[in-house]
């Protein structure tokens, strides 16, 4: 049997952890642990600039 690698995927947002199963974790962090390949990784990246 081949074990998938989990994530752990947070969020303090109540709604959203509503909407997608998370479990309350912490007072105001809700978790959910998924297979790796059950998540897209999405990066944006906006330019930053200390002048």
């Amino acid at each position: 049997m081949v074990e998938m690698e989990k994530i752990i995927l947070a969020t303090p947002h109540l709604k959203l952890a509503e909407r997608y199963g998370f479990k309350r974790t912490h007072k105001y962090l809700y978790s959910k642990n998924v297979n790796l390949d059950e998540v897209e990784i999405i990066e944006e990246r906006k330019p930053f600039s200390l002048d």
